[in-house]
């Protein structure tokens, strides 16, 4: 068998539901299996258009230079409304993830 090593971060406030749903898996607790591969959502490749975060999107591929800084308060002014608690609290609110329609608009505008 061969074994890999997964770094897997979690916001500390949940570490300790991260455990015990973990103990459940190995344990084989029916609940937890994963659905069919059919029944799963498909993800999307290309930042959606109709997303929320579309005005990030248009803002930062009007963007010049391959640098920009951008404060939450920019951002927001951007989006035209504030971001969500989570933005604020978890690092992980940013991560570039084809799973969060934040970062599939700035992954799409080559970000």
């Amino acid at each position: 068998m061969e074994l890999a090593e997964v770094k897997v971060l979690i916001p500390q406030d949940r570490v300790a539901d991260f455990y015990s749903l973990t103990a459940r898996f190995i344990a084989g607790d029916p609940q937890l299996e994963a659905p069919a591969r059919a029944a799963r959502r498909p993800r999307r490749s290309r930042g959606p258009s109709g997303s929320s975060y579309a005005p990030i999107g248009k803002h930062l591929k009007d963007a010049k230079g391959s640098e920009t800084n951008m404060s939450f308060s920019d951002i927001e002014s951007v989006l035209g409304r504030k971001l969500p608690t989570s933005a604020y609290r978890h690092r992980a609110w940013w991560a570039n993830t084809d799973t969060h329609s934040q970062a599939l608009t700035w992954l799409s505008a080559g970000w």
